[in-house]
């Protein structure tokens, strides 16, 4: 029988960085995703670019295990041993590299700053946050489909490591294709209505709240439910239509949160979901957004270290745990999101109301 020793924290870590450092030596992934600018045979690299606001990420920030920084959405999960980490400095947090440095001034200054999320309609801001939203998603998309198509018994000795990799490659395979078409179609979208001031997105929600919530982010959301748990539409690789979503964004600041959620204004499923979503009260929109993130998403959010604690509430994690996955046994399908149980989301921590406000946090420690 064979034995194996566990690979320490440097040895994944190292790995990682190969995976990195090939992913960027491409040759095909050379001009900006936006201007189609010549960047890395002329300045060498691509912007620093954050999904999240990098200010917003500074808002929650606070130690954890004697770093300063914030958790990721791997916090509330299974510790899968070569995952992403738990936590993450916020220079790292939602960082992605797509873009020239112009492009991202010209484009997402708009909104990127405390001021202009205060005092600007939010109408102004949606087709610039959508823009950066789907480079982000396309840019992990792109990376989930890399790190699939390499040998990794040629970049590392360890074979638990490459095994591991190897294995999620084929299993992600598939559907990676998929998001890759659906966010490089939903780019475009939103880089023409940028570019034209077509405005074709509906906001369904937006908000500002009188504190700072300890959660930040900028993501989509393909649903598969309403409110009522009804179905929308199939997210698996099964539907060969275009999946519609939502753009989620909570951006915490000094001393409010703007809450914002926009859809395209051809996702007609989406109007289904906000006739639903409207009648909810402020109270119950709150946790509901805070309910899609958990229930739909496993990464592109942060939470402040602060409410670690509660991040391991029971609801909380079988929420998380539930996936839009058709699994086929003798010819029969079976929706695993079937199996989610409806009192979680009811029973759900409502992490976005003022109890758990980076200012309640605070005073409570």
């Amino acid at each position: 029988m064979t034995s194996y020793i566990k690979p320490n924290a440097k040895e994944i870590s190292i790995y990682k960085s190969k995976i990195n450092q090939k992913f960027n030596d491409q040759k095909d992934q050379t001009c900006c995703a936006l201007c189609e600018r010549e960047i890395k045979n002329v300045s060498g690299s691509f912007h620093k670019s954050h999904t999240v606001p990098f200010f917003c990420l500074e808002n929650i920030k606070a130690p954890y295990k004697k770093n300063y920084g914030v958790l990721t959405a791997n916090y509330m999960g299974l510790r899968i041993p070569f995952g992403d980490k738990e936590f993450i400095g916020t220079n790292k947090a939602g960082v992605f590299y797509s873009i020239c440095s112009k492009c991202d001034q010209e484009k997402f200054s708009v909104y990127e700053s405390e001021n202009a999320l205060l005092f600007s309609n939010p109408a102004d801001l949606v087709d610039s946050i959508a823009l950066k939203t789907y480079l982000n998603e396309l840019f992990n998309s792109r990376f989930r489909i890399f790190k699939g198509s390499l040998n990794h018994s040629e970049l590392t000795e360890d074979q638990l490591i490459s095994s591991y990799y190897e294995s999620m490659g084929k299993i992600e395979s598939s559907a990676v294709k998929v998001d890759i078409q659906d966010f490089f179609n939903d780019l475009q979208y939103a880089k023409k209505s940028f570019e034209n001031g077509y405005r074709n997105f509906r906001i369904l929600y937006h908000r500002v709240l009188d504190y700072t919530v300890p959660i930040a982010a900028q993501t989509s959301i393909p649903i598969s439910r309403n409110v009522d748990h009804s179905i929308l539409q199939s997210v698996t690789i099964q539907n060969k239509n275009r999946l519609e979503d939502l753009v989620v964004c909570i951006f915490p600041l000094k001393e409010k949160s703007v809450i914002l959620m926009f859809t395209r204004i051809d996702n007609k499923l989406m109007k289904q979901y906000n006739k639903q979503f409207k009648k909810l009260t402020d109270d119950e929109k709150l946790r509901e957004i805070f309910y899609l993130l958990i229930r739909y998403k496993g990464a592109n959010y942060f939470y402040s270290p602060l409410i670690k604690e509660i991040l391991i509430d029971e609801n909380i994690r079988g929420v998380y745990s539930i996936e839009d996955t058709i699994m086929v046994l003798d010819k029969h399908k079976i929706d695993l999101a079937n199996f989610e149980n409806y009192s979680w989301k009811k029973n759900l921590p409502s992490l976005l109301s003022e109890k758990y406000s980076m200012q309640a946090l605070m005073s409570n420690k």
